[in-house]
């Protein structure tokens, strides 16, 4: 669309171009129409237009004098000069002062539409690239805390005020179909950033900051072109200076991330209109970890939904970030990987999508607790079926190494390691399945090695079979020998036949 603006004192010259314009194409918009250039030039900041068409003689601001201040201020604006003088030296100071052409009184239609068309066809090819260029600056400052100087000295928006909105739908392509929809009816007041699926960034541009009423506009436009989507909408405070796109941007994530906590399809909010609590809980995993650490341990999966469920609960009702459910998940994670050896391997095994992606996909807050603990607890599922279809082959592979190193120190973490169990949960395994502790087990095949040696290995001395048992203290083997057999190792050497 070319926006246009048509200066002349004759009033009747004036409407007569406008109306002739208008009717010949949709495309080329008349902005406003002025009878003098001073008028325009006083109206000039809260204004945006692609072409001037002047007269050239006017009462108080010229059109040779107001092309040349449009010269300084608006570079980018195209003019056409009117006259019914014939006179070379209005021509040649016309060309001079960078007007497109020089458009003799009375207008020709045919030459004045061949220019406006041209026109209209380069300002298009012109936008496009502007439009390309600043997008992709957009997309980097946004995320700057502090943008170089550089930066920003070669981005030029299109109007003094912007404000970010930040889009995020159940469905990219009914997010898209927002942007197509604004587009027909506010072509150019926006640059629309694509940030990932179903998320955009729009920056608006205005002459001044956006009103209650242009905002409420913009929100029916988004009700219609959603068309019964889920879509979360937030926006920033208005600003005019570049190096706060960063800060705007912010805003408008965190007006669009309360949307989790709505029902409604349509939340559209900016973010003055927050009510967000005064402090959010530093560690809110910590609360839980105890009781998560004894659940994972012997693989109480209904416990750990419980946990799960009452710690999602409370950070719903502190209306925490959606950024920071990922972290708290990884905590989570952290945790029955440190608990569960066999953790890494099969949770999220298959998964298309990582866990920061789907969560960031989600539109409800509690999709993101059912996504978690679904995921989380298929693995342990999976987990305790893999335990209890090996459990007894573990129990006999650690009583056959027991068997074979029975002299050696029995760490109960190799061991755990050896048979892919937590120490913990094979400690309570073992006992279950033997109905002694690994402790006792140890020393009661130690013990039991003794006595062979001390009936058929006479040549070996009491403190030797000893230090062969694993127990290289005499006084403590003498103690524990009694303690377990009754009598002291000398008087069971005694007592017992060489078999």
């Amino acid at each position: 669309m070319l926006r246009i603006i048509i200066v002349d004192d004759e009033v009747l010259i004036r409407e007569g171009l406008a109306r002739m314009i208008s009717r010949e194409s949709p495309e080329f918009h008349i902005i406003r129409t002025y009878a003098d250039g001073r008028h325009l030039l006083d109206e000039l900041p809260s204004l945006q237009f692609d072409v001037v068409i002047t007269d050239i003689r006017m009462p108080q601001t010229g059109g040779l004098e107001l092309i040349r201040l449009l010269r300084v201020s608006r570079p980018q604006v195209r003019s056409l000069l009117m006259s019914g003088f014939v006179e070379f030296d209005y021509a040649r100071e016309a060309i001079r002062s960078s007007a497109v052409d020089y458009l003799l009184k009375p207008i020709n239609k045919e030459q004045l539409f061949e220019i406006l068309y041209q026109l209209d066809k380069e300002r298009t090819l012109l936008r496009e690239q502007e439009e390309r260029q600043r997008t992709g600056m957009l997309l980097s400052i946004l995320h700057m805390a502090e943008p170089p100087g550089l930066l920003l000295a070669s981005l030029h928006l299109p109007a003094p005020y912007f404000s970010v909105l930040l889009l995020k739908g159940d469905s990219p392509e009914a997010v898209r179909a927002c942007a197509e929809h604004l587009r027909q009816h506010k072509p150019e007041c926006f640059d629309v950033l694509e940030l990932r699926r179903g998320l955009q960034a729009w920056v608006w541009y205005a002459a001044q900051p956006l009103t209650p009423d242009q905002l409420q506009e913009i929100r029916e436009h988004l009700h219609t072109a959603a068309s019964g989507h889920i879509l979360h909408v937030g926006i920033s405070r208005p600003y005019a200076d570049a190096a706060r796109l960063g800060d705007a941007y912010l805003e408008a994530r965190m007006a669009c991330d309360q949307g989790m906590y709505q029902s409604r399809l349509l939340y559209y909010a900016t973010v003055d209109e927050l009510m967000l609590p005064e402090k959010t809980k530093a560690e809110p995993v910590a609360a839980y970890r105890d009781l998560l650490v004894h659940d994972l341990q012997i693989l109480n999966i209904e416990g750990i939904q419980a946990g799960l469920h009452q710690l999602f609960s409370g950070l719903a009702e502190e209306r925490v970030s959606p950024a920071q459910i990922p972290g708290i998940c990884r905590e989570i994670e952290a945790l029955a990987r440190k608990e569960l050896p066999e953790f890494e391997a099969v949770y999220r095994k298959g998964a298309a999508l990582s866990l920061e992606e789907q969560i960031a996909d989600c539109m409800r807050f509690a999709d993101m607790e059912t996504l978690f603990a679904a995921s989380f607890s298929a693995a342990l599922i999976s987990i305790r079926a893999q335990r209890l279809e090996l459990s007894g082959t573990a129990i006999e592979t650690v009583k056959r190494w027991i068997s074979a190193h029975y002299n050696q120190h029995a760490d109960l973490n190799t061991l755990a390691g050896m048979v892919y169990l937590t120490p913990s949960y094979l400690s309570k395994l073992f006992k279950q399945v033997t109905g002694l502790t690994l402790t006792d087990y140890m020393i009661e095949i130690r013990i039991r090695k003794a006595k062979q040696l001390l009936k058929n290995a006479p040549d070996l001395k009491i403190h030797e079979i000893g230090v062969e048992v694993g127990y290289p203290d005499p006084a403590y083997f003498n103690k524990l020998f009694k303690k377990v057999v009754g009598v002291t190792p000398n008087e069971f050497k005694r007592i017992s036949p060489v078999e």
